[in-house]
């Protein structure tokens, strides 16, 4: 009977094992999580940015879309060409003459 007791004695405890295994599992997920530069937090931080990068991809898209769209009606239609040298650049037809007013000022009182 002796022998028997010193051999349950020598043997870790069921309860010790269970905590050091929780322990082992509790530190193993906080490693998960907070990993850094691949924890889960920077997984939904780069989930996040991948998403507005899309956003803005797609705003892009939109933008080069109508830029071609200005550029092939630069290219073959002479009046919108005309009206864009105008308003953007000031350009006068020949013997166009422009004349500029100055509003009225005010008089002060």
């Amino acid at each position: 009977m002796t022998i028997r007791k010193q051999q349950e004695d020598t043997r870790p405890d069921r309860k010790t094992l269970w905590f050091l295994g929780a322990a082992i599992v509790v530190l193993f997920l906080l490693w998960v999580m907070f990993a850094p530069g691949r924890g889960l937090f920077h997984y939904l931080r780069l989930k996040k940015d991948i998403a507005a990068l899309s956003e803005e991809n797609v705003r892009l898209e939109a933008k080069n879309t109508e830029l071609l769209e200005d550029i092939n009606r630069l290219r073959s239609d002479d009046k919108y060409l005309e009206e864009v040298a105008r308003k953007k650049h000031g350009l006068l037809r020949k013997n166009e003459t422009v004349f500029e007013f100055e509003p009225p000022k005010k008089k002060k009182e």
